[in-house]
């Protein structure tokens, strides 16, 4: 509804039209208007889809007006004991009712026709209730607090504005008094006589100034009662009156023999002799209290809400900055993770043809220096490529279930080797942990990276914290999904990052490092492998207070596998046909020549569906060694129609990229690869077919 959404505007909007709903209350002159007001105003500051006024008549609930999305009971008179709104009044009490079919308050033979499921319900005038407003929604809902606070404030006008409809009814004074009362909206008459000093008050007048009805009421009382804050300004008034004709028409505190303070409204002419002579004032007084209370109460809550709405615009600002890093990022890691799998088909047959120069022994031994020179730069560069490629959230992966405390214990000697003898290594690993579902090589490189970071920031030596544990955790809880982790925290107790450093960590090539130390990669790539993974990295710091990183890895759904090392025969020799295929030329000359050294026959194919027709020819092979990212066909989609033409065919799937679409039960092997790798992963599937 308007005025009512769920936007910061729309709350400082509610209580704005229930603000200008006081005022047209204040000079409401008869019970529909007030109705009107009441049925208008209540939707728009409730964003309800149903409003009853209902008031009360006797022991009977007549339900005068209404504004629903369906009808509801206009026109119609419910005993006071059978009825929500009965109750409220008779209760005086706010009734919030989240689902009508569960609160015994609520006659179900009456609701059950109409578009009603939940409701409140809030009593109009005290002490003794003469109203009610209903507001209604058509769902099951627990009811917004605030909006609550809306409709009491609502009703205490309400209440208000009829109390001054009771009055004027009830007054009997002079026609030009009576018009003097209906301009200013209420309650008490008086007159003032120029001459004698005479001031002639009502009774209620009286009640205004907090005296006693009874009591003789003189004008100095009542210059006596005049906060001395608002003195001057009365004077004035009334002497400008006077002198110059105009209304006297003024709002001013007054402090009454019990001390208390009160607000005044007062609306009064003055009338002249024929010659000219000031005569008298006459007109109204009202006490005005408890809309100055309203109105400061309302107005602190426009500044609560003005607070309210700046801390969620705070909110709505960091969570918009937030939603562009992340876009930042992907965009980032799609970038990269494009450039390192070119990069990947580049070195294979770089790596490829290094290798086999070196292992010929290929030169002299100069030139066997360079080749070996060589072929540690192309290393050094695949693993460049795949911190790229594990950031980009790409790289290929093969998660199972690991056991975190025992891979900590086993990689305890080597993380303190890497510290170094100036930093001292604490690992608490607790047994038993549930297994985790994560690639155990990938986990080990993340924290010899981290152990890196940490050592770094610690030149003077530290210590080195690296714990693992076990936790539940709940939706809402960062980018991780509600579900069971196992969390490694690696800390130190070093230099720490500023806020700017701490937000800009997980960028690819930003780093605090100098050029010839570090490139930047190491927190991204820990970052983009926790993602890849299904879990989430936390970055913790605080200048001059060291640094923590949380590594959470879900909890494998299958039991741990305990891999027994059995005694193996020396390799066997292999051979046989390879039916291989890529699309970059180089790269599968590069490859054929690594397979024809391992003994195989190659059948070269340039795409997957020139692999198809040569099947389909009849072509005969051992297994199938294909590229996964190609035009056409891909290399998994070929893979799974070879083994509907061959069943049991071999297959080795080469990618230099991860993609979701790899069917988890087709090998892999990574690009860039060496003939050894190479030969490993044919053997293993040798010796898997011979299985």
């Amino acid at each position: 509804m308007d005025g009512v959404g769920t936007g910061p505007g729309s709350h400082h909007a509610g209580w704005s039209r229930l603000i200008a709903a006081g005022e047209r209350l204040a000079t409401a002159r008869s019970m529909k208007a007030v109705v009107d007001v009441l049925r208008t105003t209540a939707r728009e500051i409730a964003g309800a889809e149903g409003i009853a006024v209902v008031l009360r008549d006797g022991e009977f609930c007549h339900y005068a007006a209404e504004d629903a999305v369906g009808k509801l009971w206009t026109g119609q008179r419910f005993p006071l004991g059978t009825c929500v709104s009965g109750w409220a009044m008779m209760n005086r009490q706010t009734v919030s009712i989240p689902d009508i079919r569960f609160d015994e308050r609520v006659p179900q033979a009456a609701y059950a026709p109409t578009f009603v499921r939940s409701l409140v319900m809030v009593p109009v005038g005290a002490p003794r209730p003469v109203a009610a407003i209903g507001a209604y929604w058509s769902s099951a809902r627990d009811h917004d607090p605030e909006t609550i606070e809306r409709l009491e404030a609502l009703a205490r006008s309400a209440a208000t504005a009829l109390e001054n409809i009771r009055l004027l009814e009830s007054v009997q004074e002079s026609d030009r008094q009576r018009a003097l009362a209906i301009s200013a909206g209420r309650m008490g008459v008086w007159s003032y006589t120029v001459a004698t000093g005479e001031l002639t008050t009502s009774e209620t007048c009286r009640l205004n100034f907090g005296r006693d009805p009874g009591e003789d009421f003189t004008y100095a009382d009542l210059l006596a009662a005049v906060h001395p804050a608002d003195h001057e300004r009365v004077q004035a008034a009334i002497t400008r009156s006077l002198a110059e004709g105009t209304d006297y028409d003024i709002e001013y505190r007054l402090i009454t023999p019990a001390g208390e303070t009160r607000w005044i409204g007062i609306r009064a002419q003055p009338s002249y002799a024929a010659d000219g002579t000031a005569l008298a004032l006459a007109g109204v007084s009202i006490d005005m209290t408890e809309r100055k209370r309203m109105e400061e109460a309302l107005h602190e809550a426009a500044a609560t809400l003005e607070q309210r709405v700046e801390q969620r615009t705070a909110e709505l600002a960091h969570a918009q900055e937030a939603l562009r890093q992340s876009q930042k990022l992907e965009a980032m890691g799609q970038l990269t993770g494009g450039v390192a799998h070119d990069f990947n088909n580049l070195l294979t047959p770089i790596m490829g043809s290094l290798d086999l120069l070196h292992r010929k022994g290929v030169g002299d031994a100069r030139e066997q220096r360079l080749l070996g020179g060589a072929l540690e730069s192309a290393e050094r560069a695949r693993a460049l490529v795949q911190r790229l490629l594990a950031f980009a959230r790409r790289q290929p992966l093969e998660p199972r279930p690991i056991d975190v405390a025992a891979l900590l214990v086993e990689i305890g000697p080597l993380i303190g080797t890497t510290l170094g003898p100036g930093i001292a290594l604490t690992i608490d690993a607790p047994d038993p942990l549930p297994p985790a579902f994560a690639d155990r090589n990938q986990i080990e490189m993340a924290l010899l990276n981290l152990a890196v970071n940490a050592r770094d920031a610690m030149t003077d030596g530290g210590r080195v914290t690296i714990a693992a544990a076990s936790e539940d955790v709940a939706r809402g809880h960062g980018e991780l999904v509600a579900g069971s982790y196992v969390r490694i925290t690696v800390t130190d107790t070093g230099t720490g990052m500023d806020e700017e450093t701490r937000r800009r960590a997980v960028e690819p090539f930003y780093s605090t490092k100098t050029q010839s130390v570090g490139n930047g990669l190491g927190l991204s790539m820990v970052h983009g492998l926790m993602h890849q993974l299904g879990g989430a990295m936390a970055l913790a710091s605080t200048p001059g207070a060291g640094t923590e990183v949380a590594l959470w890895l879900p909890v494998s759904a299958r039991p741990l596998v305990v891999e027994l090392r059995i005694e193996e025969d020396p390799e066997p020799a292999i051979a046989g046909t390879v039916l291989l295929v890529d699309d970059q030329d180089l790269v599968r000359a590069t490859t054929a020549h690594m397979l024809e050294e391992l003994g195989f026959d190659v059948i070269h194919a340039r795409s997957g569906e020139e692999a198809l027709r040569l099947v389909e020819a009849g072509a005969a092979f051992d297994i199938l060694v294909t590229d996964h990212l190609m035009p056409g066909i891909n290399g998994a989609e070929l893979a799974h129609a070879i083994r509907e033409r061959v069943p049991g065919a071999q297959v080795l799937l080469v990618s230099g990229y991860a993609d979701e679409e790899i069917a988890p039960d087709l090998p892999r092997l990574a690009k860039p690869f060496r003939a050894a790798e190479l030969a490993a992963r044919v053997r293993e599937l040798l010796r898997d077919e011979v299985a």
